[in-house]
């Protein structure tokens, strides 16, 4: 058991298990898709799954292991800011059983969890701050020993390390936090900072002297391949990886970044908390394009699929006008695009095929011709 903030990173947890079933022909000229992705949103999850999983709860984020199954990371709505919200997993696996297609895990002291979903093995993996981990698989579903009772987590002066986001980048799943660390994932139970390898990412030399206040927290990770990988953070903070050493990369910003894509163009996306995006490599970069979301709303999550940049926040997915060099609702471009009650979180499958959306109150897909809804809260007012 671990102490962190006051707060106890442990707590008994509970399954709850429940299904339906439905079918749906196959749509002419379509991928190859489970009868469920093609079927109305009340033939995946009805007003009695709705209440039984859902209701109560918002969504948080989301990942797509595989092509028939989905993680969603749940908080519970609760107006007393004083007591922590339950935070509560649900497992939907559309190929299952009727009985078996709907699974919730939930606990009552994780905070501020993000997930991930890795190729090898198919699973999704949720880390919070504390470093406890949730991890669900075709052989297992539930809790792991945290981070921190399985590598040391000590960083600047002794001081405990603070997960920020749990992240896929060439296939493996890393957790990345303050002053520059990163674990990665290399089985159930497993894991190794990469400094403990000698390829950990170096902290200023005059951090001990410096007068300077910062924990130097990496927001976001992306790769090309395990030899081509960037890093974000906080005040313009870059690095590239190029399979043996870290190095910083010169970027014309000094603005918290909170987001990296190493994209299918060749090239690398940045953005920051006003959700302005720069594209390059290294230290070549340019501002394609300019945004002031307001605080709160900017992208967190950036992914590059079917030719195009999608950015998803909780204010729901943009994409860049090249032309115009802006920011715009993705809705511009994508007339059939979700709006931000059921988009904002992103996650691609590992092959490539789809891409997940997931807001407070639901969840859409698209397949690479569309988007179809998967589940709303507002079909069941």
């Amino acid at each position: 058991m671990t102490e962190k903030d006051g707060a106890t990173c442990s707590a008994p947890s509970i399954l709850l298990i429940f299904g339906e079933q439905s079918t749906h022909e196959r749509p002419r000229n379509a991928p190859i898709l489970p009868p469920f992705y093609r079927s109305a949103m009340n033939e995946i999850i009805n007003k009695e799954t709705w209440n039984t999983f859902f209701s109560g709860y918002t969504i948080y984020d989301c990942a797509i292991p595989r092509e028939n199954g989905f993680g969603f990371l749940l908080v519970e709505e609760k107006p007393d800011r004083d007591i922590r919200p339950i935070t509560r997993f649900i497992n939907m696996s559309i190929d299952q059983i009727p009985d078996r297609r709907l699974a919730a895990h939930i606990n009552a002291d994780f905070t501020f969890a993000t997930m991930a979903a890795s190729i090898s093995p198919p699973e999704y993996v949720a880390v919070d701050t504390c470093s406890q981990v949730y991890s669900a698989s075709a052989l297992k579903k539930g809790l792991e020993h945290p981070i921190d009772q399985l590598v040391d987590m000590r960083t600047f002066q002794g001081r405990v390390g603070v997960i920020s986001k749990v992240v896929r980048a060439a296939g493996t799943i890393y957790a990345i936090g303050n002053y520059r660390k990163i674990y990665r994932r290399i089985g159930a139970e497993q894991w190794i900072e990469l400094g403990m390898e000698g390829k950990g990412v170096p902290l200023p030399s005059d951090i001990a002297t410096s007068s300077v206040t910062r924990n130097f927290r990496l927001a976001d990770m992306g790769a090309f391949n395990e030899n081509d990988m960037y890093v974000v953070g906080e005040q313009g903070d870059v690095w590239h990886f190029d399979g043996d050493h870290w190095r910083n990369c010169q970027v014309p910003t000094n603005a918290d970044l909170d987001t990296v894509c190493c994209a299918g163009d060749g090239l690398v996306h940045l953005t920051d908390k006003k959700g302005k995006v720069w594209a390059g490599v290294r230290d070549q970069w340019e501002l394609v394009a300019e945004a002031d979301i307001a605080p709160g709303y900017q992208p967190v999550d950036a992914c590059w699929f079917n030719q195009r940049l999608y950015l998803g926040g909780h204010g729901g997915l943009w994409t860049i006008d090249i032309a115009r060099k802006a920011l715009i609702p993705l809705k511009q471009v994508e007339a059939d695009a979700p709006n931000a009650t059921t988009s904002g979180r992103l996650d691609i499958s590992p092959d490539g095929r789809f891409l997940l959306t997931a807001g407070p109150y639901g969840a859409c897909l698209h397949d690479g011709t569309g988007w179809r809804q998967l589940f709303s809260a507002f079909d069941f007012v």
